[in-house]
C-alpha cells in the first residue's frame, strides 16, 4: 500500500550504533521491517517483539519460511536460532532497535518533517483535526495518523489504530515525505507509547490535552498511565504545548526539556488562553490570545473543550510560522471531526453523534450541551459503556449521565465478550436513588437511539454518545455494521418529533 525506500540498506548498516549485536551475519539487501509474519516476503527483517496477547518469538519459524533475512529478538530466543539459515540480531530491547530499525530503513522520515505528536485521555482527534485543517488552509501541506483517518498527503484511508505499529508508521511517514507534506501531525496512544511504537520518531512538537481515567485495564494504574502519556515528551525537541487547566499538566511540563508554551481556558496565568465569550448551539465566540496576538472568531464547533482545543491547534500553527490572520481564516471555516459532536443534519430534535467513552469526556461534553440548551429544552442522553475495557468508569459514566442528563437511555456499547447486561448492571450501580426513574434501559442500541429521537421534542437535544465515528458494533465474535449517525439520520427521516 505504501511504497517502500528505493535506497538499500544491510543489516549492518540499519543496526549500526544500536544496542543490539549481530549473533548470525547476513549481507543481503533488506527490502522490509516487518514486526508480522504474515506481512514478511523476502528479504524482510523480522521484528519478534512480545505484545499484549501474543509473543512474536512464536512466530519465527514462519516468518523464516517466507523469506525473512534476519530476526531481531531477546539474547534467549537469540540462542535457540544460531543454527538456522537466517541472520539474527540479538537486543534486550526488539521494541526500540525494531523501530529505529524501521525508521532508518525508510531514510528517517520523521526527521524531514515537522512531526506534531498530540497526546492525552481527550481530545487528541479534535486538536489533530484543527492543526491539520488550518496547517493546509495556510499553504502547508500536513499529513495525519489518528484515530479517524490516516492521510499520507495524497490519500486518506480509515484508521484502525489510533497510533499504528512502527513499521506502519515508517512506511507512511515515507510517502508524507515523498507525496510532498512538509508537516504530519499525530495521535499517540497511551499504549503506543508504553510500547515504544513511536520512540524512534524525531518530534518536533509535543500537545498534551488532558488526563482522566481510561485504559487502566491495561495500565493497571492511574500514575503508569499518566508515566506512558509523558514518554511523548521525553523525545520532543522543540516545544511542549501543555493544557495547564488539567492538574497533572505541572507533571508534564516539569518533565519535558523542550519549551513549554502553556494554555488555559479563561485565565491569563498562561503563554496562551482563551476567552469563551458567547456560546451557542451552532458554535462559540472565542478570543485566543498568544504568542500571535490577539485573534476573535466565531468557532462552528460547540463545547468550551473546542475552545481549549482550538487553542492548542493554534499554538502549534503559530509555531509553525502561521500568521494570525490565516489561522482565523483557517477557524472560522472549521468543522467538526467524524463523531466529535457531529450534528445529524435531518430534520426535527437537534441531534448529535460524540465519541465520549470516558466519564471525563462525557462530563465535559453534557456540560458543553447544556450551555446551549434552547430555554425549555432537555437534554436526552443515550450512552453505553464498552466490554473488555476499563470497568472501574462503568459506575462514574452512569452517574455523570444521570445527573447532567434530563432524560439518559442506558444501551449497548460495543460489549464485546462480555454479556451486555453484565455491562449495564455495573452502569447501574453509579445512578443516584433519585435519578433512578429518568433512566431507561434499553439493551439494543438502535432502539434506544429510536426511544430518544421519538420522545424529544423540537427544541431538546439529543446526543448519542460512545462510538462517535464506529461503523461497526463488535458482539462476542461478530462485527455487525452499526454507525450512530446513520441509524440517527434514518430513523429522524421516518418520524415527526415529540412536540409536547
Amino acid at each position: 500500500m505504501y511504497p517502500v525506500t528505493a535506497r538499500m540498506h544491510t543489516l549492518h548498516t540499519l543496526i549500526h550504533g544500536l544496542n543490539a549485536r549481530v549473533l548470525v551475519t547476513n549481507d543481503e539487501p533488506v527490502r522490509d521491517v516487518v514486526q508480522h509474519s504474515g506481512r514478511v516476503t523476502p528479504g524482510s527483517i523480522f521484528i519478534a517483539r512480545s505484545g499484549v496477547r501474543r509473543d512474536g518469538a512464536a512466530f519465527i519459524d514462519d516468518a523464516i519460511c517466507k523469506g525473512a533475512i534476519a530476526i531481531v529478538c531477546t539474547p534467549e530466543v537469540a540462542s535457540t536460532l544460531q543454527n538456522r539459515n537466517v541472520g539474527v540480531v540479538e537486543t534486550c530491547e526488539p521494541c526500540l532497535v525494531g523501530a529505529i530499525i524501521s525508521e532508518r530503513f525508510h531514510n528517517s522520515p520523521s526527521s524531514k518533517l515537522k512531526l506534531i505528536g498530540i497526546t492525552g485521555t481527550n481530545g487528541k482527534t479534535t486538536v489533530a483535526w484543527l492543526v491539520q485543517h488550518i496547517l493546509s488552509a495556510s499553504g502547508m501541506k500536513c499529513g495525519m495518523l489518528g484515530t479517524i483517518v490516516c492521510d499520507d498527503g495524497i490519500q486518506a484511508t480509515q484508521s484502525s489504530l489510533t497510533t499504528p505499529s512502527f513499521c506502519d508508521i515508517g512506511k507512511i511517514l515515507h510517502s508524507m515525505v515523498n507525496n510532498g507534506c512538509s508537516a504530519a501531525v499525530m495521535e499517540c496512544s497511551s499504549h503506543a507509547l508504553d510500547q515504544g511504537r513511536v520512540a524512534a520518531l524525531d518530534f518536533d512538537i509535543g500537545v498534551f490535552t488532558n488526563l482522566s481515567g481510561d485504559h487502566l485495564d491495561y495500565h493497571g494504574s492511574f500514575d503508569s498511565y499518566l508515566q506512558a502519556k509523558m514518554k511523548l515528551f521525553d523525545i520532543v525537541s522543540s516545544q511542549a504545548i501543555i493544557n495547564m487547566d488539567d492538574p497533572v499538566s505541572w507533571s508534564v511540563a516539569e518533565r519535558t526539556t523542550a519549551q513549554v508554551i502553556s494554555c488555559r481556558t479563561e485565565s491569563n496565568a498562561a503563554t496562551a488562553w482563551v476567552e469563551i465569550l458567547e456560546e451557542k448551539l451552532d458554535g462559540s465566540l472565542i478570543r485566543l490570545h498568544g504568542g500571535w496576538g490577539t485573534i476573535e472568531v466565531r468557532l462552528p464547533l460547540i463545547g468550551r473543550h473546542n475552545a481549549i482545543n482550538t487553542l492548542q491547534a493554534t499554538a502549534v500553527a503559530h509555531a509553525l510560522g502561521v500568521d494570525a490572520q490565516s489561522i482565523a481564516s483557517a477557524i472560522a471555516c472549521a468543522k467538526s471531526p467524524p463523531g466529535r459532536l457531529e450534528r445529524v443534519e435531518a430534520q426535527g430534535a437537534n441531534v448529535f453523534v460524540d465519541f465520549a467513552h470516558t466519564d471525563d469526556a462525557l462530563e465535559q461534553m453534557l456540560w458543553s450541551v447544556r450551555q446551549v440548551l434552547p430555554e425549555g429544552g432537555k437534554l436526552h442522553v443515550v450512552f453505553g459503556c464498552g466490554g473488555d475495557r476499563d470497568k472501574s468508569k462503568r459506575p462514574r459514566m452512569g452517574n455523570i449521565a444521570s445527573t447532567v442528563g434530563d432524560r439518559v437511555y442506558a444501551t449497548s456499547d460495543n460489549p464485546r465478550s462480555e454479556d451486555p447486561e453484565c455491562i449495564l448492571d455495573e452502569v447501574f450501580t453509579g445512578v443516584p436513588q433519585d435519578r433512578l426513574s429518568l433512566v431507561s434501559r434499553i439493551t439494543d442500541r438502535k432502539e434506544a437511539i429510536r426511544t430518544a429521537i421519538t420522545s424529544a421534542a423540537e427544541c431538546d437535544i439529543v446526543v448519542i454518545a460512545g462510538k462517535g465515528h464506529e461503523k461497526n458494533q463488535i458482539l462476542k465474535d461478530t462485527v455487525i455494521p452499526f454507525d450512530d449517525v446513520e441509524i440517527a439520520n434514518d430513523i429522524m427521516q421516518k418520524c415527526t418529533p415529540n412536540t409536547v
